[in-house]
């Protein structure tokens, strides 16, 4: 990053942002069951390593049970944090309800929903859109900066990225961003008759219990899916069971069989990148991908050595939801972030076995 940008950035920060930190009592329907022996010996050296690189609060569910929990560097579990970009992938959810309802396929013609979308979109679908492969440019300063400050410059972020143009054809180039997601949340208002946000309370957190203390709109009520959400570290901990466990939550069914885990399959541009989760494969590093630093430099992305299920919701300043379904475990970590922060440290803390 240039220094003329970081500049930029330090003087667009001093600009009001939106906070949302009413405290959330701790309320959720596992067993809390503190580990022991070599587990715990892994799980506190992990923990430990989150808190000496900023971390606000470490969570770890096996199975039903919550075996480890603390605050860390004076916060408390119960203050909500900003997940940032840990948001994204919450519209897996939404768009398995839509499945489930008959509303929208993945090879649905994006274009014949939203036919506001330039010509150089012909052939998109869902399933491109969810992947981020859908050619659109991106566009950090309206669709991301602007939809966190308090005064927003642009009133209704879906439109505008119905207006932004396509730089590659669909399906080709790997983009991550936020205009996918205000494309996305276009196509579930026109199919559902609702926003994503309202299909994710009614249909996905009301049935697991999941609580949010609040989300980013933008002016006209566009609820931002990049980024918006609010909750806490316990709270986070109830989405990543149901994706583990394929929809399935305390042993009832919320969305059908298959739908969940079809968010965490690739794409031909980005195999490391799924229908809005990162995954632990391998990927050319040319793809532009996001926080390459904090990444492993090759080979599998996430943690060379990890489980081929091993996925994450990743956020800004390293908010973390681990998901490993083959050893049924769900790691929520939430933090302020430290540029020497670095995955695979954590996760070889906490999973490797002598």
């Amino acid at each position: 990053m240039t220094r003329a940008l970081l500049l930029v950035l330090a003087a667009c920060a001093c600009r009001e942002t939106v906070d949302h930190t009413d405290p959330i009592a701790m309320d959720d329907p596992f067993r809390h069951d503190r580990a022991s022996g070599d587990e715990l010996a892994r799980i506190e050296a992990a923990a430990a390593y989150s808190e000496a690189h900023g971390g606000r609060a470490f969570m770890v569910l096996r199975g039903d049970t919550v075996v480890y929990e603390a605050g860390q560097n004076g916060y408390d579990l119960t203050e909500p944090h900003h997940l940032f970009s840990g948001t994204k992938s919450f519209s897996c959810a939404a768009w398995a309800v839509l499945q489930r309802d008959g509303l929208l396929a993945a090879e649905d013609d994006v274009r014949a929903i939203l036919p506001g979308l330039s010509a150089d979109a012909a052939g998109l679908t869902v399933d491109q859109v969810l992947h981020l492969t859908s050619g659109v440019k991106q566009d950090f300063w309206g669709l991301t900066r602007d939809g966190l400050l308090v005064e927003q410059r642009i009133a209704d972020k879906g439109q505008r990225a119905i207006e932004l143009p396509f730089v590659h054809r669909p399906g080709e180039v790997f983009g991550y961003g936020s205009a996918d997601y205000f494309l996305f949340g276009e196509i579930v208002q026109a199919r559902a008759g609702r926003d994503a946000l309202q299909v994710l309370e009614d249909d996905v957190f009301a049935p697991i219990g999941l609580r949010t203390a609040g989300w980013q709109h933008d002016p006209v009520g566009n609820p931002m899916l990049p980024y918006g959400a609010w909750t806490t570290a316990g709270e986070w901990l109830k989405y990543g069971a149901l994706v583990r466990d394929d929809g399935v939550f305390m042993g009832e069914r919320v969305l059908p069989a298959g739908a969940l885990h079809g968010c965490l399959e690739g794409s031909e541009a980005n195999p490391a990148y799924g229908r809005t989760f990162w995954l632990n494969r391998d990927v050319d590093r040319d793809v532009a991908l996001v926080a390459e630093h904090r990444l492993e430099p090759e080979g599998p992305l996430l943690w060379n050595d990890g489980p081929a299920d091993l996925v994450a919701a990743a956020g800004h300043q390293d908010q973390r939801l681990y998901i490993v379904p083959s050893l049924d475990l769900v790691v929520a970590r939430l933090s302020d972030g430290d540029r020497e922060f670095r995955d695979a440290e954590l996760l070889e803390l906490l999973l490797a076995t002598p």
